[in-house]
C-alpha cells in the first residue's frame, strides 16, 4: 500500500498552482508536536493505522467520486460499518480512502458520520469535506451540506439544526428517490431526534419508508433501524428484522446484538442470549485482531452487560457470574474504563456480578470477592455503597451478625459525616443570606444551593444505612414486617424469600406471585413460587409453578441455589435428577430454527493477543530481542526522541515507580526511532542526580517495532506514542497510542500489577 500523508492542505494547494512552494513551507511551519498530526487536531484522535477490506460489514452501496480505484468499495465497507454503529473502525476505513485520494471530499464526510457522538471532531472532518466538495457530484454536496449545516453554529438552537438535517435528507431523497441510503440515514435520525426532543409523528410512516429500503435490498443492514423504531413500542413489528439483522452484517458485533433488544422484550430469552453470546464473540474477536482495548468500541460494555442479564434471566448462574468477571477483568484506562465512566466495562461489570450474586444467593462468593479486584472499595461513593448494602445482604444470607454489623456501622459512619459536612454548609450560607441582608425566599434558595451536592448524597446514604439496619434487626430475629419491608429495595423474588424466613407465610406467597408476574418467562421467580408453595403446604400450587419453570429450564444450572433448594419437590413430582427440559444445543428453544454453535465467532471473554516480536539495538549496539525476555513481563515505553519534550517528561515521570515496577517482575523497556548515538542524549535529560534512566534504552530506526505494534500513523508515515505492557505469557496485556505519551505512571503500575497477578 502507498504510503501517503492524509492530508495536507498546502500540498493539495500547491499542486493546483494556487501555492508557492515557498508559501507551502511557511503553511507548514511551525510543525505539529512529535505524534500530532499535520492535518489538524480532529486527526490526532481516533484509528491511525491502515483500514483494510473486511468481509461482512453489509451489503450497501453508496456511490462517490474519487480517483483512487478502491475508493467505492471502501465506502461502502465504511457505509455499512456506520449502519452498524461500529464508529470507530468505520473512521478508519474513511481515513484509508483519504489516505490513498487525500481530495476525496465524501472520505471526509464519512469521517465526520463516524464521529456521531463526537461534534468536536466531526466539525473538524466535515470542515475539511467541504474544502474539497467542488470536485464532488451535487448529490454527494447535498449530503456534505446537510452534515456542515448540521454540524455548524446556526441556528443557536440545537433542535433547529436536526429539524434541519431531517429536512435536508428528505430532500435528498425527493432529488435522487432511488438512493435507499438516504431513507436509511433518514430513518436513523428520526429514530435518534425523537429521543432528543423531536418526536416521530407516524413510526408506521417510517417502517413503510424502511420497506421501500428493502424492498431494493432485502438484506440491508437497515434492519438495524427497524429495531431500534419498534424497540420501546411495539417489538414485535421487528421481529422480522430481528431474525434477519445479524446476517446483514456478520462481521459488526453490535449487529448480532440489536436482535437481543427484540427478543428480550418478547421475553424471548434464550433467542436474545443466543445473540448477545455471539456479539460477545465477535466483539472480542475483532479487538484482538484489531489490538483495540475493548472500550474503544463506544458500545461494547453494553453489548456484553446484556448478555449477562440475559444468563441470569434463563438461569445459567455459573456462565453470568463468569461473564460480568470478564468484563471486570478487562484493561482499565483512565479515558476508556474506569469505575467513574458508568457505560464502561468495570462499571457495568461489578453491577451485574452482584446482581448475578445476590440472583443465585451466592453470599459467600460475594463476600469472598469483596476482598479482591473484582468487588473491591472505589473512591465512587455510589459504588462504594451499592457495595455496602450487597454486603449486609450477604452477611444476612450467611448469618454473619458481626459482619452485618460492622457493614451497619460503617454506612452509619458515612450518612453522620455527610451530615455534619451538611450543617456546616447550612451554617455558612445562613451567615451569607444574613450579611447580605437577604429575604427569606432568597435565604432558602442561597441555603438549597449550597446543599444541593451534600443532600445528593445524602439521599445515596440515608436508605442504604436504613436498609442495612433491616437486615441486621432481621439477624436478631425480629419479624419482617410492613415497615421494615418497605425499607428493602430487592428484586421481589428476594423478597419473599425474606418473608418466608423472616415475616408470614400468605405475604411471601403474594410477593411471590408479584414476582412471577413481573418477571415473564424468567426462571428465578418461578423457582422461588415453587419453593414458597411448597414451604406452605400448597402441594398443587408447588407443582404448578414447577411445571411452568420446567417448560422454560433447558439452560439452567441445576446446582444454583434457587433450583437445588426444589429438588425434594421433584422427587415428591416423580421427575428425575435432572428435570430440566430438552437440553438440545445448549437447551435453547428457538423453535423451528436450529442454532448454529457460536464458540467460531470468537473467545466469551476479552482475550490478550499476542504481543508482535521485537528486534531492537541497545546503546553499545548489541541487539535484543522479545526472546531474551521470555517468561519476563515487559513494560515497553515507545517515545519519539530525546527532541520530544512530552517524551522526556514521560521517561522522567517513570523513574520514581521504576523500583516498583521491578518488585512486580515488570522490566521497563524505553525504545525510540533514534539511532543508537541519539539514545545517550536522552539519557542526559533524566531529571535525577544521576543523569541517566535507570532503565536501557533501544533503538528502533527502521520504526520496525513501532508499525508492529501499531505505535504508528499509516496514514501520515510516522511513529507515534506508545505503551504497552507484555505479559509473561507473551501476550499484549494493556496498551495506549496516542498523540501525547501515557502519563499516568501510578495507575500504570496498579493496572499492571492487577493484570499480571490475574
Amino acid at each position: 500500500m502507498k504510503r501517503l500523508p492524509i492530508l495536507y492542505p498546502c500540498l493539495l494547494s500547491l499542486a493546483a498552482g494556487t501555492l508557492s512552494a515557498e508559501q507551502a513551507a511557511d503553511a507548514a511551519d511551525p510543525a505539529p508536536a512529535p505524534g500530532h498530526s499535520h492535518v489538524g487536531d480532529a486527526f490526532d484522535e481516533g484509528p491511525r493505522q491502515a483500514g483494510v477490506k473486511l468481509d461482512g460489514t453489509g451489503d450497501v452501496h453508496f456511490p462517490i467520486t474519487s480517483s483512487w480505484s478502491r475508493a467505492q468499495t471502501f465506502f461502502d465497507q465504511g457505509v455499512g460499518q456506520l449502519h452498524g454503529f461500529w464508529y470507530y473502525e468505520a473512521e478508519r476505513t474513511f481515513r484509508q480512502i483519504a489516505a490513498e485520494d487525500p481530495g476525496c471530499a465524501m472520505a471526509y464526510w464519512g469521517m465526520a458520520m463516524a464521529n456521531w457522538e463526537n461534534a468536536k471532531r466531526a466539525k473538524g472532518f466535515i470542515a475539511e469535506a467541504v474544502e474539497r466538495k467542488g470536485d464532488a457530484t451535487p448529490r454527494e454536496r447535498l449530503y456534505i451540506e446537510a452534515q456542515a449545516a448540521f454540524l455548524g453554529d446556526e441556528p443557536k438552537d440545537i433542535k433547529q439544526r436536526r429539524q434541519k438535517l431531517i429536512e435536508a435528507l428528505e430532500n435528498i431523497i425527493h432529488e435522487h428517490p432511488d438512493d435507499i441510503e438516504a431513507k436509511a440515514f433518514l430513518a436513523a435520525r428520526l429514530w435518534q431526534f425523537s429521543r432528543q426532543g423531536i418526536p416521530i409523528p407516524s413510526r408506521q410512516a417510517v417502517d413503510s419508508m424502511l420497506d421501500g429500503v428493502f424492498a431494493s435490498n432485502p438484506m440491508h443492514p437497515a434492519h438495524h433501524y427497524r429495531i431500534h423504531l419498534w424497540d420501546e413500542q411495539k417489538p414485535v413489528r421487528a421481529l422480522r428484522s430481528a431474525a434477519v439483522l445479524h446476517a446483514t452484517a456478520p462481521t459488526i458485533a453490535h449487529m448480532w446484538h440489536m436482535p437481543g433488544h427484540i427478543y428480550s422484550k418478547l421475553k424471548r430469552y434464550p433467542e436474545s442470549a443466543y445473540h448477545q453470546e455471539a456479539s460477545a464473540r465477535v466483539d472480542h474477536r475483532t479487538q484482538a485482531e484489531n489490538r483495540v482495548l475493548p472500550d474503544t468500541i463506544h458500545n461494547y460494555a453494553h453489548n456484553n452487560e446484556w448478555l449477562v442479564r440475559n444468563w441470569n434471566h434463563v438461569g445459567r448462574a455459573g456462565d453470568a457470574v463468569a461473564m460480568a468477571k470478564g468484563l471486570i477483568d478487562n484493561p482499565r484506562h483512565p479515558k476508556l474504563n474506569h469505575y467513574g465512566r458508568g457505560g464502561s466495562s468495570v462499571a457495568y461489570g461489578r453491577r451485574r456480578l452482584f446482581e448475578s450474586l445476590a440472583h443465585f444467593e451466592r453470599w459467600g462468593e460475594l463476600v469472598a470477592l469483596a476482598d479482591t479486584y473484582y468487588l473491591e472499595p472505589t473512591e465512587v461513593e455510589k459504588e462504594q455503597v451499592e457495595r455496602l448494602k450487597h454486603l449486609a445482604r450477604a452477611r444476612l444470607g450467611l448469618g454473619d451478625r458481626a459482619g452485618l454489623l460492622a457493614v451497619c456501622d460503617d454506612l452509619e459512619e458515612r450518612v453522620r459525616g455527610a451530615e455534619g459536612e451538611r450543617a456546616k454548609l447550612v451554617e455558612e450560607a445562613e451567615a451569607k443570606a444574613a450579611e447580605g441582608e437577604k429575604g427569606e425566599e432568597e435565604r432558602k434558595k442561597i441555603v438549597k444551593e449550597a446543599t444541593k451536592s451534600i443532600d445528593g448524597r445524602l439521599n445515596l446514604l440515608r436508605p442504604a444505612r436504613d436498609e442495612a439496619a433491616v437486615y441486621a434487626e432481621l439477624s436478631d430475629r425480629q419479624p419482617l414486617d410492613e415497615e421494615r419491608a418497605k425499607k428493602i429495595k430487592r428484586p421481589k423474588a428476594e423478597l419473599a424469600l425474606l418473608h418466608l424466613e423472616y415475616g408470614d407465610g400468605e405475604k411471601a406467597k403474594s410477593v411471590a406471585a408479584e414476582a412471577v408476574k413481573g418477571g415473564e418467562g424468567r426462571t428465578v421467580p418461578l423457582a422461588v413460587q415453587a419453593h414458597v408453595l411448597e414451604r406452605l403446604g400448597d402441594p398443587e400450587g408447588a407443582a404448578a409453578a414447577f411445571e411452568k419453570l420446567k417448560g422454560i429450564s433447558s439452560e439452567l444450572d441445576l446446582d444454583a441455589a434457587p433450583f437445588a433448594r426444589l429438588a425434594p419437590l421433584a422427587a415428591r413430582l416423580g421427575e428425575p435428577d435432572d428435570w430440566r427440559a430438552d437440553r438440545g444445543w445448549r437447551g435453547a428453544d428457538f423453535g423451528d430454527r436450529k442454532p448454529d454453535r457460536l464458540d467460531h465467532l470468537g473467545p466469551l471473554t476479552y482475550q490478550a493477543p499476542p504481543a508482535p516480536e521485537f528486534r531492537l539495538t541497545g546503546e553499545d549496539g548489541t541487539g535484543v530481542s522479545a526472546a531474551d525476555y521470555s517468561g519476563r513481563p515487559v513494560l515497553l515505553v515507545m517515545y519519539l526522541g530525546h527532541s520530544c519534550e512530552h517524551c522526556v517528561e514521560q521517561l522522567n515521570a517513570l523513574v520514581p515507580l521504576y523500583g516498583e515496577f521491578r518488585e512486580a517482575g515488570v522490566e521497563v523497556l524505553g525504545v525510540s526511532p533514534e539511532g543508537p548515538v541519539e539514545l545517550a542524549k536522552a539519557h542526559d535529560l533524566c531529571a535525577g542526580e544521576v543523569k541517566r534512566f535507570p532503565f536501557p534504552l533501544f533503538s528502533d530506526p527502521d520504526a520496525t517495532t513501532f508499525k508492529a505494534y501499531r505505535a504508528f500513523d499509516d496514514f501520515e508515515d510516522m511513529p507515534l506514542h506508545g505503551t504497552f505492557l507484555i505479559g509473561a505469557d507473551g501476550s499484549l496485556r494493556w496498551m495506549d497510542v496516542g498523540p501525547e505519551p501515557f502519563m499516568d505512571v501510578g495507575f500504570l503500575l496498579r493496572e499492571s500489577r492487577r493484570l499480571l497477578g490475574m
